[in-house]
């Protein structure tokens, strides 16, 4: 009897988030499905909004995530505002498990 995969919603489709994702897969054998929901309309975050993407290393990061994304168990959602889109609420009744992997939108005076 084969077991029901694990539901994940992962918020945030940066780094972190897509890195997160492929640790959950890995560890439960590919048995999980989860849904990558991101506010921007592309994944990678900072690396494909915040840093210059001539940048030798960056490219190269950005290969390794889209190899984490072309799996079957990831599904990115891109333009979904979570707290407007999509409540906290909404998601547990909808997921075994959430992770939040979100990162700022703005600086933040640090007042040195």
């Amino acid at each position: 009897m084969t077991q029901q995969p694990l539901k994940v919603a992962v918020i945030g489709a940066g780094p972190a988030g897509i890195y997160a994702s492929d640790i959950l897969v890995k560890k439960t054998g590919g048995n999980v499905q989860i849904d990558l929901i991101e506010q921007m309309p592309a994944p990678f975050g900072l690396i494909r909004y915040g840093v210059a993407p001539d940048h030798p290393r960056i490219k190269e990061i950005v290969k390794a995530l889209r190899r984490v994304l072309a799996g079957d168990q990831i599904r990115f959602i891109g333009n979904v505002d979570f707290g407007t889109d999509v409540t906290f609420e909404q998601l547990r009744e909808n997921y075994d498990a959430v992770i939040f992997a979100t990162g700022a939108m703005g600086d933040r005076p640090l007042d040195i």
